[in-house]
């Protein structure tokens, strides 16, 4: 379904879901390694965890054009489907992490 040249759309498209789908699992890789708490912190915990909620968002669509121009009109309807799913979970996932940050204690007043 995908290649891996550098000369046509296929083949940048192909690229591109490559290299999300890559960088999601290499961060998240890396997140399930570290405490928690560090990924609502700013700097490098922060950025992998939003990298792994952006990622699919960019390359389910890619995907989704690969199928088409192939005339996979089968694959296109599932990844379809799959972009559903991401449009519905990584909002969520975003919602979820507001609150927990929301709900946890400020360090100055813990030092109190």
């Amino acid at each position: 379904m995908m290649t891996f040249g550098f000369s046509t759309l296929l083949d940048l498209l192909s690229w591109i879901v490559t290299v999300m789908l890559g960088a999601k699992v290499l961060a998240t890789l890396i997140l399930l390694n570290i405490d928690k708490s560090i990924w609502d912190r700013p700097g490098w915990g922060a950025i992998l965890w939003w990298s792994t909620k952006i990622t699919p968002i960019i390359a389910v669509p890619c995907v989704i054009c690969i199928a088409w121009l192939r005339g996979m009109t089968d694959q296109v309807w599932i990844f379809v489907g799959l972009m559903v799913f991401v449009m519905i979970a990584v909002p969520w996932k975003i919602r979820q992490r507001k609150k927990r940050i929301d709900n946890r204690p400020v360090i100055e007043e813990m030092a109190q």
